[in-house]
């Protein structure tokens, strides 16, 4: 029987994120939230607003509450997240 330890599980999951100034790829833990996300892409493409004026969707789903993991969503590498202003009918 083979220990479950054998071959550790990666602890990040590479996402490329969609938003109104571009693309962008970028790993983040499994256990960061969708908050985190946000920020990430704020700092990252110098989007205007604060955190709380963008939504996050994973295809057609948004991904609601912000303060859950990336884990609890069941995403994996390579899936991509759209950041979109909030209301901006996506």
């Amino acid at each position: 029987m083979q220990d479950k330890h054998d071959k550790p599980e990666k602890q990040e999951i590479t996402l490329t994120i969609g938003t109104p100034k571009g693309s962008f790829t970028a790993a983040f833990p499994k256990t960061a939230k969708i908050q985190d996300v946000i920020e990430t892409a704020i700092e990252t493409m110098h989007l205007d607003g604060p955190p709380d004026a963008f939504e996050v969707f994973h295809g057609e789903v948004q991904l609601t509450p912000t303060s859950r993991t990336l884990e609890s969503f069941h995403l994996k590498d390579g899936d991509k997240l759209l950041i979109a202003a909030t209301g901006s009918g996506v």
